[in-house]
């Protein structure tokens, strides 16, 4: 059973948005509506409300997740995705990093990981979607930033 969709608003990209965050992997996924577990609230900056830009991941991102929901069948717990500068800095995030928006959106997220069998299900399921990845000991970092280099797999 997938997770329930809250009230969380809609989120649509603006002439402002970069391309990618309009981005699809597949046809069966080109809006908000077509994806099955999550909301866009699940992935705002968590710093308590102190940042005022909008919050915008790439879709692609999304859909990719929601495909790996599927292929591991087990539910995907994002404990962070689109941060603020201020908040990337509070817990640590390189300046460039990927959770930053960027052009307009994000492009990645952190999944909390319960145990090793579960880190080993999504490793597996992420590594033919995301070209970076990175893993911690209770977490794994996947994100598909066009602005970082690609190809990349490493540990926190």
């Amino acid at each position: 059973m997938g997770r329930p969709k809250g009230k969380a608003g809609k989120v649509e990209a603006d002439s402002s948005t970069d391309e990618s965050c309009r981005a699809v992997v597949a046809p069966e996924a080109p809006s908000w509506d077509k994806i099955k577990y999550f909301t866009p609230r699940e992935f705002t900056c968590r710093c308590d409300g102190y940042c005022d830009h909008p919050d915008v991941i790439s879709l692609e991102t999304v859909a990719k997740l929601d495909r790996i929901r599927d292929l591991i069948g087990k539910p995907v717990d994002v404990i962070s995705g689109t941060r603020c500068e201020r908040h990337n800095n509070k817990v640590g995030g390189r300046s460039r990093s990927a959770h930053l928006a960027k052009g307009g959106c994000s492009h990645a997220a952190d999944i909390r990981c319960p145990d090793a069998a579960y880190r080993f299900a999504f490793v597996t399921a992420a590594l033919p979607l995301f070209n970076r990845i990175g893993i911690g000991r209770d977490f794994v970092h996947v994100d598909d930033d066009p602005e970082l280099p690609p190809d990349m797999i490493w540990t926190y």
